[in-house]
């Protein structure tokens, strides 16, 4: 290990605001052994990694807590941290994670691949009746998940403006105050909250309903068992035919199943001997067919055993918990309970909070990143290979290969995020980490790292794409890849096949004060 320096920190982020380009720094800091020092706009400084290998390492590493965040001054580009599941460490993580993790499945993904298809055919027609030029943007590319993301979930499509606009504001990285995030924040609770209490007294065949299904299935068992605790009876506290029951329930209203991981072995060397580098079992990492195969063959069926398996990292090592900011306070939500359809937490708990910050997430998070990578990719394939969409109407099989290399090619944030606290210290890159100091992790230089991706910067689907990091990596592998890959491989197919001859029809107005790139209007002609 090299000897302690804590260098001064350079101005952070990277990247310019136009463009979807990875910034000269970024090769400079690659070049540089270990991580780099940064200041954000906001917060104290960071350690920037950049390289592949101690970027996955970091991701993976239980030694590296996001429920800090909580209780410092974080690095970041916005006035307040994010809330919620990104911002919690394992059990905590782990029990709120898996009601998306069970929703988000390959195999659910595929099985809605029918409709995605139909989404965005529809989407291309209404573009091509219209007539070009048109804006890609709001013509197609934000439909297109909004429309998926809102039949999932039960969420009225005709709201589209109204999140869109609370989304841009928590999203935003210059020009909204705090109380402008706080206003966005409350008044995406108050509409989500309002959602679910409908849902109780009016279920239907959405997400949402299968969430408060499996809410209250979850709470039953333990509401049993510490009753059965109480008056002296643990041993029989939930029958095995009892369990089994619950958990067919939950199985059948979330209509999917857990899948699970293995360590890396890599991760552990990256960040150094004595890490416990074990990868989150709850998080499907499907990156290539092959590995799909995979994912595939190693699907829980066993909901009780997925439960299992989701909950084994929590007890693999010391865990360094900190506050978590899983609910925040302040925040009327009106709802009404329904003892029929209801999660067995009263109106207003902690609880209700929790659940209201999922569907958020689950909101913003499968539109929001699928919409700015839909106008992204397009635009890479139209001004730097020109050929592909032509071709992908002949060879749609084509389109997986290129979702991944686009996935790998494309820096979609502004900047890293999401800072990772060390709970003791850490070797990185050569580097110690002392404990209590944040590590932020750039993906997108990381997956053009030409230590793992020779040629980093040419637009290859030929080459073995897999273990980007595009989705994340570990605990915080993001539960929606499979139907964002979904939905990225049918859009340009649709483009396509309905839109022969798509071009651009100028230059783009990009995003300039948001956390994801990418062009703001996008004018094309076919």
């Amino acid at each position: 290990m090299t000897a302690r320096r804590v260098p001064e920190p350079v101005a952070y982020p990277f990247h310019t605001r136009d463009g979807l380009g990875l910034a000269a720094a970024y090769r400079e800091a690659q070049r540089t052994a270990g991580p780099i020092r940064v200041q954000l706009p906001y917060g104290e400084p960071a350690w920037l990694v950049t390289r592949y290998a101690e970027a996955r390492a970091v991701l993976a590493d239980h030694r590296f807590s996001r429920a800090m965040d909580a209780v410092r001054d974080a690095p970041r580009t916005t006035p307040v941290s994010p809330i919620g599941l990104v911002a919690t460490d394992p059990p905590e993580h782990t029990r709120l994670r898996r009601p998306a993790a069970r929703a988000f499945t390959a195999r659910r993904a595929e099985r809605l691949r029918p409709r995605v298809r139909e989404i965005a055919e529809a989407a291309a027609h209404r573009l091509a009746a219209q007539g070009p030029p048109a804006d890609l943007v709001e013509g197609f590319a934000l439909p297109v998940p909004i429309a998926v993301i809102c039949e999932l979930l039960g969420v009225p499509a005709a709201d589209r403006d109204r999140f869109r606009g609370w989304s841009d504001t928590v999203l935003s990285t210059s020009g909204a105050t705090r109380e402008d995030f706080g206003a966005a924040t409350g008044e995406l609770k108050a509409y989500m909250a309002a959602l679910l209490a409908q849902r109780r007294t009016e279920p239907a065949d959405d997400l949402l309903t299968a969430l408060l299904h499996a809410r209250a299935e979850d709470a039953a068992p333990a509401a049993t068992a510490a009753s059965a605790v109480s008056a002296g009876a643990a041993a029989s506290a939930v029958s095995a035919d009892t369990a089994a029951s619950a958990d067919t329930a939950v199985s059948a209203a979330i209509d999917c199943a857990n899948t699970a991981n293995t360590a890396n072995t890599a991760d552990t060397a990256a960040v150094g001997p004595s890490a416990t580098a074990t990868d989150c079992p709850e998080t499907a990492e499907t990156v290539t067919d092959t590995e799909a195969a995979a994912d595939s063959a190693d699907t829980v069926t066993d909901t009780a055993a997925a439960d299992s398996a989701a909950d084994a990292p929590d007890t693999a090592g010391p865990q360094q918990h900190g506050a978590t900011s899983g609910a925040t306070s302040g925040t009327a939500h009106g709802t009404a309970h329904s003892a029929a359809h209801g999660t067995g937490d009263a109106p207003g708990t902690s609880a209700d909070d929790e659940l209201v910050e999922l569907c958020i997430a689950l909101l913003l998070g499968g539109y929001e990143t699928t919409a700015a990578q839909l106008a992204n990719f397009t635009w890479v394939l139209l001004t730097e290979r020109p050929e592909v969409l032509p071709a992908l109407a002949d060879s749609p099989g084509s389109a997986e290969a290129w979702v991944e290399e686009l996935l790998r090619y494309v820096p979609l944030a502004a900047s890293a995020s999401l800072p990772r606290y060390a709970t003791e210290d850490v070797e990185v890159g050569g580097v110690r980490v002392r404990a209590g100091e944040p590590v932020l992790v750039a993906i997108g230089a990381a997956d053009r790292d030409g230590l793992r991706y020779p040629r980093p910067d040419d637009l290859d689907p030929g080459r073995d794409t897999g273990g980007h990091l595009a989705f994340g990596h570990g605990i915080h592998h993001c539960a929606g890849a499979a139907l964002a890959r979904v939905e990225l491989q049918e859009g340009l197919r649709a483009l396509a096949r309905v839109l022969p001859g798509l071009r651009p029809a100028g230059a783009p107005t990009w995003r300039t004060a948001a956390f994801l790139r990418g062009p703001a209007e996008l004018p094309v002609r076919w």
